[in-house]
């Protein structure tokens, strides 16, 4: 009988997780950049290791089995642990600690809006520092290292407290729009045709209010991205709901009910415990402070 251990390759357990998470090939692929075949020739590779069927092979995705089961309870510390080691090697292992990449991760509509014009003089007061503006509303696992630092609409979750450093960063108000043509004839705004979220994000507070604003009446336009729903709006399509900074700003748009807020949106800094020593994330902290406070409303 032979008693020896296996032989794991700890990047095989990357991918391991990766399927075990998402659940299929191709969204383990897109999470780890890599292609669906490499994933499985990885899972195939980690099975042989192990002596283990993982997964079940379904033509709805991949589901683990009890081995499976049992080996993701002990891949997840094995995890945390060479995660938590990488962010520490980050901190220390550059002789230069103004010299580094940051991933930050936020709303198209902050990147863009907010930002991107105050980006230029913050890098050039740190010109050993690299930024990697990472976009979207799926929040980013900091634990992962998806990102080092996010300035996102909510706090950590309760499953997240404990490793994670956060700051209420202030606010993000936001009014409804628009231009001085669709307002010319004196009829209530909320008759007007309006432009609201796509059905995934169809839960958030600037959707609901949206459907309530409106009475539950169907939108003329759809989408999942403001910048776009704003370059409609701005180009007549309908009512829509921004970031007063934007909207303000836009000379094409006029606030509807300049003393009202659709609603106001808590923006939160947050990033790993582990990193709550390196000089270039409290540099990215104290530069998303002060854009909040320019451009928002302050805690």
């Amino acid at each position: 009988m032979d008693n020896r251990l296996p032989k794991l390759d700890w990047n095989d357990l990357r991918f391991f997780l990766a399927v075990a998470r998402k659940g299929g090939l191709t969204p383990a692929a897109q999470d780890l950049r890599t292609s669906p075949a490499t994933v499985s020739r990885r899972i195939d590779a980690l099975e042989r290791a192990t002596g283990m069927a993982l997964f079940l092979r379904r033509q709805t995705g991949y589901t683990l089995t009890e081995e499976g089961e049992r080996l993701l309870a002990s891949a997840l510390p094995v995890e945390h642990a060479i995660d938590s080691l990488l962010r520490q090697t980050q901190i220390s292992g550059d002789t230069n600690p103004w010299h580094g990449t940051v991933r930050l991760a936020t709303s198209d509509t902050v990147a863009i809006a907010w930002i991107a014009p105050h980006l230029p003089g913050f890098l050039d007061a740190h010109p050993g520092l690299q930024i990697e503006v990472l976009t979207g509303f799926n929040m980013v696992n900091l634990s992962r290292r998806d990102a080092d630092i996010a300035l996102r609409m909510a706090p950590p979750a309760p499953e997240e407290e404990g490793d994670y450093v956060a700051a209420h960063a202030g606010a993000m108000p936001f009014a409804a729009y628009a231009t001085a043509a669709a307002l010319a004839g004196g009829a209530d705004w909320r008759t007007l045709p309006h432009i609201s979220w796509s059905e995934p994000l169809q839960h958030i507070p600037l959707a609901k209010w949206t459907d309530a604003a409106f009475k539950g009446r169907t939108p003329r336009l759809l989408s999942n991205s403001l910048p776009f729903m704003a370059a409609a709006a701005h180009a007549g399509a309908g009512v829509i709901v921004l970031p007063t900074s934007i909207g303000d700003a836009d000379p094409r748009l006029q606030r509807i009910e300049p003393d009202h807020m659709a609603c106001v949106r808590d923006l939160w800094i947050v990033y790993h415990r582990d990193l709550r020593s390196s000089r270039l994330i409290l540099a990215v902290k104290a530069f998303l402070l002060d854009i909040v406070t320019r451009e928002g409303m302050s805690p």
